[in-house]
């Protein structure tokens, strides 16, 4: 089939991956926020106009960055700034990637098919239950998130908004215009949060998927030779499973190419809103709302980057342990060709599966602590620039 068809067939089936139970609500949300859509090729629809309008605020709060006179206020505006831009680069190279969630629905659902026995069914049911959790662990943190920071306005004695925004005209003598300025900043919260989450939650929960479907085909080649089956029929089951881990690794790449680029822009940012959270909250905040504001914030910083890491390491260690996993099968009593097959797979399995953000940064606990690490020389920085240090 020729690479252009292709390209279309994958295009015309996005859609379809909403029937991937793992991911659905990740999906879902790309779907209202307009990235299926623009991933299909529809441009001119509404989901064009609702990025233009859910990302117009990036620039105004570009403009607004330390034009405040209370440095809490500039602080924040800084991190919003760098965070909205951030979101707005990993929606883009999502939108560019999207249609190879169509291949990746199929690699999945060729390794769920292979699941059999008891232990491969008590195994795949825990990954499923664990991936629940964990989509719903990233929901309910980014909802507390969104209600702190998008709700206690509310509660303020004066006019004011969520966000400090830079705005071409006086909202604050105004009451239409404050209430047009508030359902701006309050739309583009809602989207920027919903974005932010299907961004973020996507990566850990399929590197874990990953993961387990590599311990499941351990279990598989591990089993083979000690039932009651004939030397032929445990020749198969071995040649099955080696297209197992071919279609394992495909999906592994399938991954790295979406995750890889947006990844990348998440550790370039991660340490900078570290260091100005916790300088804002170390030097500057007195109310306790801000406080379990900011502290709400670093939990959310956290939630983004700590998984993916914890489940890029668990990944390489998989794929690591694939390797014995041949000589645990019952090899020694098995036809010449079995062995020269296990063998085949044996080397295969040699070559250490490497993740990568942007092709260069390891997605791995080292890089995780290395960030930490980043953000406590740029907040060092900023206390040194305040006067704070000493």
């Amino acid at each position: 089939m020729p690479v252009k068809e292709r390209h279309q067939e994958l295009k015309m089936k996005l859609s379809e991956t909403l029937k991937i139970d793992y991911f659905r609500v990740q999906l879902n949300a790309w779907r209202i926020c307009g990235a299926l859509d623009l991933s299909e090729g529809r441009y001119w629809s509404w989901s064009m106009l609702l990025c233009i309008l859910v990302y117009l605020p990036t620039p105004m709060l570009l403009r607004g960055v330390y034009s405040f006179e209370d440095p809490v206020e500039n602080n924040f505006s800084l991190s919003l700034t760098v965070t909205s831009l951030s979101n707005l680069m990993k929606f883009c190279m999502y939108v560019a990637q999207l249609t190879k969630m169509v291949e990746a629905q199929s690699l999945i659902g060729q390794l769920d098919a292979r699941v059999s026995g008891e232990s491969q069914s008590e195994r795949h049911r825990n990954m499923t239950e664990h991936l629940l959790r964990m989509s719903k662990l990233f929901q309910i943190t980014y909802a507390v998130v969104f209600i702190i920071a998008a709700v206690p306005f509310v509660f303020e004695t004066e006019l004011s908004l969520p966000m400090p925004m830079w705005f071409p005209f006086d909202w604050k003598n105004s009451l239409v215009v404050y209430i047009g300025a508030l359902a701006f900043q309050e739309i583009g919260y809602v989207f920027q949060i919903m974005q932010c989450f299907a961004a973020d939650s996507f990566p850990p929960l399929i590197l874990y998927l990953i993961s387990e479907q590599c311990q499941l085909l351990i279990l598989r080649i591990s089993e083979i030779g000690y039932g009651s089956k004939t030397l032929e029929e445990n020749e198969q089951d071995l040649l099955n499973c080696i297209r197992d881990q071919n279609a394992l690794y495909r999906l592994l790449d399938v991954t790295k190419s979406l995750i890889s680029y947006p990844m990348m822009v998440q550790f370039m940012v991660i340490g900078i809103n570290i260091a100005i959270t916790l300088f804002v909250l170390i030097f500057y905040v007195e109310t306790l709302y801000d406080r379990i504001y900011y502290l709400c914030f670093l939990l959310g910083i956290t939630v983004q980057t700590y998984p993916l890491c914890y489940y890029g390491t668990m990944v390489q260690e998989s794929f690591a342990d694939l390797h014995y996993a041949v000589f645990c099968s019952n090899w020694v009593d098995q036809s010449a060709s079995y062995r020269g097959h296990m063998l085949i797979l044996a080397e295969r399995t040699k070559r250490k599966q490497l993740l990568l953000a942007g092709n260069l940064v390891p997605i791995h606990l080292s890089t995780y602590v290395a960030s930490w690490k980043g953000a406590y020389s740029f907040f060092t920085l900023m206390a040194d620039r305040d006067g704070l240090g000493s």
